[in-house]
């Protein structure tokens, strides 16, 4: 919600802001992430990152897009490459699309072997919902079953 809604309480004059507002709320979202592990299963946990740290990529290269265009608008005789290192937009945009490709491919290499890891493992399942059963206990318990012996 704030990277849709709260980032456009900023004027629209004040585009380039917008985009290091929500860049900055991105990292620390990932972050958050990235410590808290909000989600039961690690799976799940990976792929948040591993979404947020895509959206990063995004952002910045919309940031980067944003500096190549200025620096071609406002200065003339400049040449974006001194600065940033790409002569032109096209190259620049090619290699975001590049490395969101490699970053992406890499999880997909990483979930593959996760899920065969997860597969070989034996588990109970709930016969309703085919999913793991939710075991908590109760603070001072050691076993989910009555042992006699």
């Amino acid at each position: 919600l704030v990277l849709t809604g709260a980032v456009l309480l900023i004027p629209e004059e004040r585009a380039f802001l917008r985009l290091v507002v929500a860049t900055l709320v991105c990292v620390c979202y990932s972050v958050v992430i990235a410590i808290v592990r909000p989600y039961i299963r690690v799976e799940d946990d990976v792929l948040a990152v591993a979404t947020s740290l895509v959206l990063l990529l995004f952002f910045l290269g919309a940031n980067w897009t944003t500096i190549f265009l200025g620096i071609e608008e406002r200065y003339q005789g400049a040449d974006p490459a001194d600065v940033l290192g790409f002569s032109s937009l096209t190259g620049l945009v090619n290699t975001m699309i590049s490395l969101v490709a490699a970053v992406l491919i890499f999880f997909l290499i990483g979930a593959i072997f996760a899920a065969r890891r997860v597969a070989k493992l034996p588990t109970f399942r709930l016969v309703s919902t085919k999913q793991l059963p939710e075991l908590t206990l109760a603070h001072g318990l050691k076993w989910h079953l009555f042992n006699s012996h």
